[in-house]
């Protein structure tokens, strides 16, 4: 099996911490197959799947010089939901506030992507921290009850600094080695 790789934010500190607290107080109300490890919790900017050795590197390259046009900035978590059909959802995620320099940065990310001669995605952007996988159930995922359950005590914020290049390593826990780091501006 090829390696597949994607460019992501980790999600770091008390955010990380927050999410692993909810899991912990709250998953025995959601039965996901699969629960994501405290590790693999990030924000894909660009899925890139198979890359060539050569492309990783002109890549790594040109990332390294579209993010030094960025200074850090925070996410703050702010909602819970799915994607797929509420009797049996694909994936659970928390939801992000979308500050423009976390959209104009993966719109940036995504075109030195292409630049560079990558295909990827061209679905509209939407970043979120998948949380589970996997509805194992036979009743229907409530998304009030989520949300209830996702008071302020866990809406935590970070200072996003730095993105990874990430390989997937599929049956291990965790799943994503982050391969390469490049690094924000620091607001100073």
């Amino acid at each position: 099996m090829k390696a597949h790789f994607f460019l992501a934010i980790p999600v770091l500190g008390s955010a990380n911490q927050s999410l692993v607290n909810w899991k912990e107080e709250h998953s025995s109300h959601f039965p996901f197959q699969k629960w994501i490890h405290p590790q693999d919790l990030h924000i894909t900017l660009v899925f890139l799947g198979h890359v060539e050795k050569a492309q990783l590197i002109a890549l790594g390259e040109q990332i390294d010089k579209t993010i030094k046009n960025y200074h850090s900035f925070t996410i703050t978590l702010n909602e819970l939901n799915t994607f797929g059909d509420l009797n049996r959802p694909r994936i659970f995620w928390a939801g992000v506030e979308k500050p423009e320099q976390l959209m104009k940065l993966q719109m940036d990310i995504a075109q030195t992507c292409v630049n560079v001669g990558l295909d990827i995605e061209k679905r509209p952007y939407r970043p979120h921290i998948t949380l589970a996988r996997r509805w194992k159930a036979n009743g229907m995922y409530t998304p009030a009850l989520a949300n209830e359950l996702f008071t302020a005590e866990y809406q935590r914020s970070w200072e996003v600094e730095k993105i990874h290049l990430y390989q997937s390593h599929p049956g291990k826990s965790p799943m994503y080695e982050p391969i390469q780091t490049f690094f924000l501006s620091t607001n100073v």
